[in-house]
Order: structure tokens, then sequence, then C-alpha cells
């Protein structure tokens, strides 16, 4: 291979690097561009590999090396916070809540079994729940004498279940297609809202807009809610997407923040991975743990998150 293709590829892997880091951030409005946000944690590695390289066989290097910084720069600025900030550990009482993905065609049922009674989480968040995936798993459920559960055999099936006193209902927020699960809990005589959702994957430019509708028509809800709000599930975006950035605009925050970035999807491809399922929460209230779990049989990970209060 020679020296002047070497430097080809190397340049039109400096141009391409800083075209996919900042262009979804500044067009932001076009499903593909938005996908492309997802994989910042990729790009940052790939940058410091030409930084690497360029420094060796580039004749122009100042040039390179500038674009390359301006790569790092860029992806460093939506990861970095991720692992700077340190977590409030004190509280006065604190739940477990976990959220699993399920894959309607995941056929590791004792994986999945397995897994829930382990971690035997206060609330747990069941998506792509399926009429055979209930047959396989009520009756582990049966510890949860709160449940809301609806059946799709589809990939939008859901359920809640909880430990904790719940009403319940469906909640559509106004699109009429993919349904959300909204409760409102008693725990340590304190009112929750939660809201468990999974907007579909923005494939096209019309599913990328229903995405984002159902995420941001339950931001718009917020004064309905209560003080203690919790938002989880699997959103079909990671939080490098300014549609997800817009979310915690408010008194939202994302639960990872100071416990890194906890990728959660494709489970099976580490190399790709980033980080669709969420769990956002209010302000006033403290994440005590955040961590993803083992590998389920499904394309996504499962999320745990313990919640204190004051």
């Amino acid at each position: 291979m020679s020296r002047s293709f070497l430097r080809k590829g190397t340049w039109i892997g400096i141009i391409g690097i800083l075209i996919v880091s900042i262009l979804p951030n500044i067009s932001s409005d076009y499903w593909l561009f938005d996908i492309l946000s997802n994989f910042k944690l990729q790009y940052l590695v790939i940058s410091v590999l030409l930084l690497i390289i360029s420094s060796f066989i580039l004749q122009h290097k100042v040039l390179a090396l500038g674009f390359i910084v301006i790569s790092i720069l860029w992806n460093c600025y939506y990861i970095v916070p991720y692992y700077l900030t340190s977590p409030n550990l004190i509280s006065k009482s604190n739940f477990k809540i976990s959220s699993l993905n399920l894959l309607s065609s995941n056929t590791k049922i004792n994986l999945v079994k397995s897994y829930i009674q382990k971690e035997d989480p206060d609330i747990l968040v069941l998506m792509e729940f399926t009429p055979e995936w209930k047959r396989h798993l009520m009756p582990i459920l049966k510890n949860y004498p709160y449940k809301k559960i609806l059946t799709r055999t589809d990939n939008f099936g859901i359920a809640l279940l909880s430990k904790f006193e719940m009403n319940s209902s469906i909640d559509y927020f106004e699109l009429n297609n993919k349904p959300s699960i909204r409760a409102e809990l008693k725990i340590e005589n304190k009112s929750f809202t939660l809201i468990a959702t999974h907007p579909m994957p923005p494939m096209n430019q019309s599913a990328f807009e229903n995405r984002n509708k159902q995420l941001l028509n339950i931001v718009d809800k917020r004064s309905s809610f209560s003080e203690n709000l919790i938002v989880i599930g699997d959103f079909n975006t990671s939080s490098f997407s300014n549609h997800f950035r817009a979310l915690v605009k408010g008194d939202l925050k994302d639960t990872r923040i100071g416990f890194g970035l906890l990728p959660t999807w494709p489970a099976r491809f580490r190399m790709l991975q980033t980080t669709l399922d969420h769990c956002l929460v209010s302000e006033n209230l403290i994440v005590l743990d955040r961590s993803v779990g083992e590998n389920i049989g499904s394309d996504h990970l499962p999320i745990k998150i313990s919640i204190g209060t004051n």
C-alpha cells in the first residue's frame, strides 16, 4: 500500500469523522442525521486514532490536526459530563427500578426470569411485552401486587409492575399509536408519577417525528404530574441527540450523570454500543446508583436505578 494512498485515506477519514460528529447536532431535523448522533463515543475513539496516524504520515499536519481536535472536543462535550459530576449518595430512603426491553422474538426465557428474580426490583418495566411473554413471566410476576399490562403482538406491548400502591392507566400522549403507562404511586408516604414509555424507532422521517412528539408530549405535561417524576423506558434515541437534550432542559435530569454512558444497545456488539434505554427523574430526587444488567438474550441490556428521597 503506497504512502500516497494512506494519506488520501487518512484525509477522507478526517473529513468524514468531522462531518458525522458535527452534522447531527447542527441539522437535527432529518432522521438519518439524527441516527448518526448516536455514536459519538465511537467517533471520539476514531478521532484519537486519526490523530496518531496523521501525526506520522501527513504533510499538512497543522490543518489535519486542527480538524481532528475539533472532532475530539465536539464529541467530548457530549460525553465528558457523564463522568465528571459526582453523584449524591446520601438519602433517607431508597427504592430500585429495573427496565427491560425483552425483545419480542427473544427465546432466552430462563435468562429473563433469572435476571428478574435476582434483581427483585421494587418497580419493574417490561417492553415488547407480547402475549407469549406474559404466559412465560406471569408466574414470577405474581410477586408484584400492583400491575398494569398491555400485551401486543408487535414490539410495543408494555407492562409496569410495582410493590408499591399504584393507580395506573394507558396513555398515548396524543398520538393514538404507541402506548405508554402513567402511574401514580405512594412511596414512603410521598407521591410519585412514573411514565413508562417506548416510542417507535426512527427508521424513516415519519417514525422519527412521532418518536420526538411522543417524548416531548410527555415533558410538555410536566405540570400535571407529581413533583416527584420518573420517566423510563426505551426512548429509541441516545443522549447525544438534540431531541433527547430537549427533554432535560426543564427540571428533569439524566440518571446516568456521574455514572458514565452505560450503553445498552446493541447488546451483542460492544464496539457499536450506544445508550437507548433511559431513566429521567426530577431534580429533587437522588440517584444512588445507576447501572446496566447482563445480556438477557435481547438486543438491549437491562437498566437498573436506585433512587433516594430526602
